[in-house]
């Protein structure tokens, strides 16, 4: 199924031929969003006694074209029934003062119906129809209310925003066929999978699925939760946004129908996670962090205790729950999940957050959805992200993918003997911007590896993004350091103090835990995740070899752009096929690299293999990994441990980089 065709309508025999011939046309032709349906679309499900027989195409650049099958004289009534709800809709969200009447509608000759024909042909009908570039954005606006696909019409510019940033800003969302289906196709099934590439769209669907959700009763239960703590702040946040610009009337009741927050929580709050709440309404044990615990213990633990309560007694927690980012969970809190929810539960994931991921076709073949298109990140940054990430420049490939699990994350694989290009499908991210213009993906190398020279190269860069973009903010940007070493918290705290020098403040990102407005958002390399910004700097002293985390993590960091990215590293010859790589992508728009032979995929495989087990160590191995790292002696290490366990939060204690951090800040006060 084309992503970007959907099609609403049940087939007839009187629709049946004509959807035939648009299905054919949308398989070879299809290069834009093309939608049909014979009602608006919505919770309020809209319906009309001619509706079987009319097809109402909705396509980008296009009038709204009403195609009438039967010719009848009830069409007339059905046309007019229709544009005054269209109407009805464009003043629930305010969108009169920027659109206008359907009268002026009319007169733009937005909106046209037509009569089959025997010569029915849609190519030529679209080519016939399309309306002045003037008209596009109230055009795309109206596809929008049609849709679904509500924008907060307060951040929409009807007139054509002059620069790109404000462009991007100001773009108009129009979901695809897929995000669509996954919006209004009931599934007759209590776990609901969504499975996309990072940028996919996923968060966003998953809040209006959210709002749809809490609207259908007055006393449903409602759990949205993930892993990253940055995160569901950042959610937390949005939530009463987004209920706002989409007109929900109804309060939300905080803690009594709705709780947004990350998995674990706390033994002393309820409320503050999926795991406290759980283990408190079923009146379980908490398990607390220890060495031992990790969230396969302790939702396992969870629904053993649960699976011991008398059918008769039993009770669900909540009507429904909203996962995002289940990449980072293991399957049994989806078992657990499910015996606790009445309703649905939906689990919103990352088919390819990890680039050592090996279960990709599974992941597939259990999805219920698949976004493969990155509406995000230009496709020029995340082609080079994934390839610096999995080495594919180098001799030696870090990862390797079958043909249909490239095919599975959107590439498109062409092979002469063991050369190998892979394209992804172009995609119009933001309509018409002519950001192909730019370059997405900058790749600086600096002379030196000092703070100074950091600093000087990401201020350059601020500035010139300043320039390029007159009505940039501070929040717009992030600068993301990608090392573990402490000179990256030196580099901060000189990073802050320049920063005053320009009038603009710093945001520590793994200190405040949540982006703040009007402050650049600066954080290593744990803070970021499902955050987005206009403008990306990553930073890091070398390009690591063989650190399979490290590799992972500069992928993720560098499509957080949906403008551009930056890499800057210090100047070295390793540097150069990952030049030209990025050179080859940039003018041919695909990546350029050899296949290993079998025995080389064979290392790889044994390779991923062993890092996983590693990555499983126990607390003290991992520990000790620190300890090592940062040269400490037996006396220190004890009184530290010590310290760490009794004063971090439980889900902080596996987090290298915090645990870093928390050690540098005391190990002066604890080892005197």
């Amino acid at each position: 199924m084309n992503s970007l065709f959907y099609n609403k309508i049940e087939k007839n025999d009187m629709n049946s031929d004509v959807i035939e011939k648009i299905e054919k046309y949308v398989n070879s032709s299809l290069k834009d969003k093309l939608y049909l349906i014979n009602a608006p679309l919505g919770k309020n499900k809209y319906s009309y006694d001619y509706q079987d027989k009319v097809i109402v195409i909705l396509s980008p650049k296009h009038k709204i074209i009403f195609l009438d099958l039967a010719n009848e004289e009830e069409f007339r009534d059905y046309f007019e029934d229709f544009i005054e709800d269209l109407g009805s809709i464009s003043d629930k969200f305010d969108y009169k003062e920027y659109i206008g009447r359907p009268r002026e509608w009319r007169k733009q000759k937005l909106i046209i119906d037509k009569k089959l024909d025997s010569n029915f042909d849609i190519k030529s009908l679209l080519n016939e129809n399309k309306i002045d570039k003037n008209l596009e954005r109230k055009n795309e606006l109206l596809i929008s209310l049609l849709t679904g696909s509500i924008n907060d019409i307060k951040n929409i510019a009807i007139d054509e925003p002059k620069s790109l940033l404000e462009k991007i800003k100001n773009k108009i969302v129009l979901f695809d066929g897929e995000q669509i289906r996954f919006l209004y196709k009931e599934l007759n099934k209590k776990l609901i999978y969504i499975q996309g590439l990072s940028g996919s769209g996923k968060t966003e669907l998953l809040l209006h699925k959210l709002k749809e959700l809490y609207l259908s009763s007055e006393d449903s239960k409602i759990f949205f939760t993930c892993h990253n703590k940055v995160l569901a702040t950042n959610l937390e946040k949005r939530v009463p946004n987004f209920f706002n610009f989409m007109k929900v009337e109804k309060q939300i009741e905080w803690g009594e129908r709705l709780w947004v927050t990350n998995a674990w929580g706390s033994a002393r709050n309820k409320d503050s996670g999926l795991y406290s709440y759980i283990c408190d309404f079923y009146q379980i044990p908490f398990l607390g962090w220890n060495r031992n615990t990790n969230y396969e213990v302790i939702f396992k633990s969870a629904l053993n205790e649960i699976e011991k309560i008398d059918k008769d007694n039993f009770e669900y927690a909540f009507d429904y729950i909203l996962i995002d980012e289940s990449q980072d969970f293991p399957d049994i809190l989806f078992e657990l999940c499910e015996k606790i929810t009445k309703e649905r539960v939906y689990i919103a994931g990352d088919i390819f957050q990890n680039i050592f991921e090996n279960e990709i076709d599974k992941k597939i073949v259990n999805a219920d959805f698949i976004l493969k298109q990155c509406y995000r990140t230009d496709p020029r940054t995340f082609m080079f992200a994934q390839a610096i990430g999995m080495g594919l420049f180098e001799e030696k490939k870090i990862n390797w993918l079958s043909d249909k699990e490239w095919e599975d994350i959107g590439y498109k694989l062409e092979r002469e003997n063991r050369n190998i290009s892979l394209y992804r499908e172009p995609i119009k991210r933001f309509e018409d911007l002519e950001i192909e213009t730019i370059s997405s993906m900058n790749l600086e190398l600096i002379d030196g590896n000092s703070n100074n020279d950091f600093i000087f190269e990401i201020i350059d860069i601020i500035k010139n993004i300043k320039e390029n973009n007159p009505t940039v903010k501070p929040d717009d940007i992030a600068v993301i350091l990608l090392d573990e070493n402490k000179y990256i918290y030196e580099l901060a705290n000189t990073l802050e103090y320049e920063m005053s020098k320009l009038n603009w403040r710093l945001n520590k990102g793994y200190e405040s835990k949540e982006k703040i407005e009007n402050t650049i958002f600066l954080s290593n390399r744990n803070n970021v995740k499902g955050l987005e910004f206009p403008f990306v700097i990553c930073v890091t002293d070398e390009l690591k070899k063989d650190d399979y985390t490290y590799r992972n993590t500069l992928y993720t960091m560098l499509t957080r752009s949906f403008i551009q990215s930056y890499l800057l590293i210090p100047d070295s010859k390793e540097l150069k096929i990952q030049q030209d790589g990025l050179e080859i992508i940039n003018k041919e728009r695909c990546i350029k690299t050899i296949e290993p032979t079998n025995k080389e995929k064979e290392r790889i495989k044994n390779t991923i293999i062993k890092y996983k087990e590693e990555a499983n160590i126990s607390y003290k191995d991992f520990l000790t990994q620190i300890f090592n790292k940062l040269n400490m002696d037996s006396r220190c290490r004890k009184k530290l441990e010590k310290n760490i366990n009794e004063n971090l939060q439980d889900e902080d204690k596996f987090n290298r980089e915090f645990v870093i951090e928390y050690i540098e800040a005391n190990i002066k006060f604890l080892c005197k």
